[in-house]
Parts: structure tokens; sequence; C-alpha cells
């Protein structure tokens, strides 16, 4: 088998949570009520120091200021990841005249992904700073779990950008084919692989391919 690109595979489940920071930055996005809230923050600092950074906790709107800035890094972060997502499908495949049979290929993994790991997470309260400390720790407990699993291919986002899930077992599997028999897990972009024509392949982790017709 290729060697893991473990760097990939985390790079997408941090992406795929692109839809709820999305819908967090437009329920908690509020521009003036934040200048108020840095300028009494900057207020505080100027005259009392320290005491500062216990003001801007115990404001009422600390909790959404923090998420509309985690908001916003995010999806800066995501779009960085389908860019580079994007210009790794021109180099690293490898071709060896192997062919595959598609097993099946669902069209609602993202709708599953979504309705199982994200919107829970946005209907929990992140005003408060208990709220969001419970909010961010199960974010970092759903990113781990997904990190140490094979469902980070149900990215919903990689729906939106006309990407296609499929699981598939190989016709005449190549020499690093660790387990031949194995059904395997493959990605490709808009257009359906055609069956029993040669493929080329790159690896990502878990018996995840990004694969196309060669």
């Amino acid at each position: 088998m290729d060697i893991e690109n473990l760097n990939l595979k985390r790079c997408l489940v941090l992406q795929s949570f692109a839809p709820l920071f999305l819908l967090l930055f437009m329920k908690h996005l509020d521009i003036s009520l934040y200048l108020k809230l840095v300028h009494r923050f900057w207020e505080v600092l100027v005259n009392t120091g320290i005491s500062a950074f216990s003001v801007a906790v115990n404001h009422v709107s600390f909790g959404s200021f923090i998420i509309s800035i985690i908001s916003t890094i995010w999806l800066i972060i995501t779009i960085v990841i389908a860019l580079g997502f994007n210009g790794m499908q021109k180099a690293g495949f490898k071709s060896a005249g192997e062919q595959i049979i598609i097993k099946d290929s669902p069209n609602d993994s993202g709708a599953t992904f979504l309705v199982t790991y994200v919107l829970p997470l946005l209907t929990d309260d992140v005003e408060s700073v208990r709220g969001l400390i419970v909010f961010l720790t199960m974010l970092i407990m759903v990113v781990l779990l997904l990190t140490r699993s094979n469902t980070f291919y149900q990215n919903p986002v990689l729906s939106a950008m006309k990407y296609r899930t499929f699981s598939f077992k190989f016709l005449n599997p190549s020499n690093d084919i660790a387990y031949p028999e194995r059904t395997y897990i493959g990605i490709t972009y808009k257009t359906s692989i055609a069956e029993e024509a040669v493929i080329k392949r790159k690896y990502i982790s878990d018996g995840v391919f990004v694969v196309y017709n060669d």
C-alpha cells in the first residue's frame, strides 16, 4: 500500500466542518457590537490594566465574539485546503494498468455528515463562557474521533465542490495493494469512473483513494 497522506486526511476533517462555522459566523456576527466590545476592552485595559480581560470575558457577547473569530479563521483554512485539494489532482498519481468494479455509489454521504456531526453542534449555546468551553470541547472530541476513523471522505464541502465518492474493488490489483479482496473507497471529480477501464490512483488513508480513469 502507498504511504498514507495523514496531513491531507486531517485537512479534510477540518474542512468538513466549514458549513458549521459558516452558519455560526452568520448567526453570531455583529460588527457594531464587537467594535463596542473591543473599544470597552481597550478602555478598561488603559485605565485598570489586567482586569480588562475579566471585563471582556464577563461581557454578554464574549462567546459570540470568540466564535466569530474562530469561524473566520476556520473558513479561511477551508478555502486554502480546497485549493490544495484541487492542486493535488495534478501530480503523484500511480497508474499500474489496474481496473476496478464499483460496488456502491451513494450520493447522500455529505447530507449524512451534516445531520450526524454538524447540526447537533450548531444548536449548542456558545454565548456564555461555560457554553463556549463545552462547545469547543465537543468539537475537539468529534474532530479527534473523525481523524481516527475513515469517515473523513463524507465531506459535505467536497460534495458541494462536485466530488463524488464510491466503494470499489480492484479487478487486477498491483503488488502494492496489501488486501486485494478488500472493498475500498474512491473519491473522484464530477464524472463517474468507467468500470473495467484502466484507472490511476492516489492513496490518502484508511483505504480511501483519489481515483480517475487513466
